[in-house]
């Protein structure tokens, strides 16, 4: 019996049935069981989770078709923990090695957009600035070899223009790009500790549609009418907007300063734009005559004005600096460690009256703005020129353009304590990158 029961179970067990079969997944059903539960992740918060899903599929499985659809879901979820900079790296991994991918076109809006949001590394603010200005079709030749000489010139900060008359120099959509260049001379000198400032005017911006009738209006004595001016309207509220737009997108380029240089002779007769007219009325309570204002003007006579016209012209001066300084102040809530540099005409040393009359230039005015230098082309008699514009603003805030032919008369002169020096070349000489230093 005993045997028989043996035997019995031997049978039983020889006919049990085989272990189930697991069955197999393919590498594409791994990777999509991956990308589904970082996605889920991702949708709860649990962000280090999905990032570490969506990183095993970017590096564990780097010849498949959906890295590219991981790559982006991994920026995404740096983006969404807050976290700009490795967010950044991803986007820019899309562009440049899945370049043709759907992905890689989600990538290039947000590229600029994270740009602006990492925080500018910067050199050290120079306790004396010795600047070199190069115009904007100079630029081309700032490459890391030429910045190197710039230094070994004696330079430690870079002035560089970066509007032409149809357009500029750097990566805005609020004016035509010639060529985006600013941001490879920014991060070439920057390499080398050189700091960069961007110079451009306020009132010149020739790409600008006329049709959006932000130009100023002139007064004409020969005909007595007024007429658009070559100049922009600095009163006129939708040119604010758009400087400020403009004036951010320069400042996320990465550069360090901002100079605003002065306008071109713009005539006692300019400033009459439909803006300023109904303010100045609003502000002194009557409205103004400016065929009353220019008692005498042309080549044969020298101008001459009506008490009035002084009214006016301080007033005019005061509003369009109102205005800079509101444009500097928003651009500096968002980039506070922008400098920034107004250039005025040497007149406005020399002949207050003729630089407010001429140019709405006030050197008392801006030295309580909130600039960090004023600027003042130093050509003939500088030495002169020197002593009394020192007296009126403080050394550490005095920026001298001097031409580099002129540098060893410059160098003569006994200089207020922390007063800058920006060599700018004049108008035809040769420039100074590649040639001739």
């Amino acid at each position: 019996m005993f045997l028989v029961a043996l035997s019995a179970c031997a049978s039983r067990e020889a006919k049990a049935p085989p272990p189930a079969r697991v069955p197999t997944l393919s590498q594409q059903e791994i990777i999509a069981g991956i990308l589904r539960a970082g996605r889920q992740a991702a949708a709860e918060g649990q962000y280090d989770r999905a990032i570490g899903l969506f990183r095993r599929v970017q590096e564990g499985y780097p010849n498949t078709p959906e890295r590219s659809e991981a790559t982006l879901l991994l920026a995404q979820a740096f983006e969404k923990k807050g976290e700009p900079e490795p967010a950044l790296t991803e986007y820019r991994r899309l562009t440049s090695e899945f370049s043709q991918s759907p992905q890689a076109t989600v990538a290039r809006t947000k590229i600029p957009e994270l740009e602006r949001q990492l925080p500018v590394v910067r050199p050290p603010v120079v306790a004396q600035l010795a600047g070199v200005y190069v115009a904007p079709e100079g630029m081309s030749a700032l490459d890391e070899r030429e910045i190197g000489r710039l230094r070994q010139s004696g330079a430690n900060t870079l002035v560089v223009g970066v509007a032409g008359k149809a357009g500029v120099y750097f990566k805005t959509d609020w004016a035509p790009v010639l060529q985006d260049r600013l941001a490879a001379v920014v991060n070439a000198a920057h390499r080398q500790g050189m700091p960069v400032w961007a110079s451009v005017s306020v009132r010149r911006m020739d790409w600008i549609d006329p049709t959006l009738e932000w130009a100023d209006w002139k007064f004409n004595p020969q005909t007595a009418r007024l007429e658009r001016a070559e100049t922009l309207d600095l009163l006129h509220p939708a040119l604010r907007d758009y400087l400020l737009g403009f004036f951010t997108d320069l400042a996320a380029a990465g550069v360090d300063g901002i100079f605003l240089v002065a306008d071109p002779f713009s005539a006692a007769g300019e400033g009459f734009s439909p803006h300023a007219l109904k303010r100045y009325e609003r502000d002194s309570g009557q409205p103004i005559n400016p065929g009353r204002l220019l008692l005498a003007q042309g080549r044969e006579r020298p101008p001459a004005y009506a008490p009035e016209f002084w009214r006016w012209a301080g007033w005019k001066q005061r509003e369009q600096l109102k205005v800079v300084n509101g444009i500097i102040a928003a651009v500096r809530a968002l980039y506070p460690g922008l400098r920034v540099a107004v250039e005025v005409h040497p007149e406005a040393v020399t002949s207050p009256q003729t630089a407010l009359a001429s140019y709405a230039e006030d050197v008392l005015d801006l030295r309580r703005s909130r600039t960090d230098y004023i600027a003042v082309a130093v050509s003939s008699s500088p030495a002169s020129l020197v002593k009394k514009v020192a007296e009126i603003v403080r050394g550490d805030r005095l920026l001298l353009l001097v031409d580099p032919s002129e540098k060893n008369s410059i160098n003569s002169i006994t200089l207020p304590s922390g007063t800058g020096l920006i060599y700018r070349e004049k108008s035809g000489q040769a420039r100074l990158t590649n040639q001739g230093r």
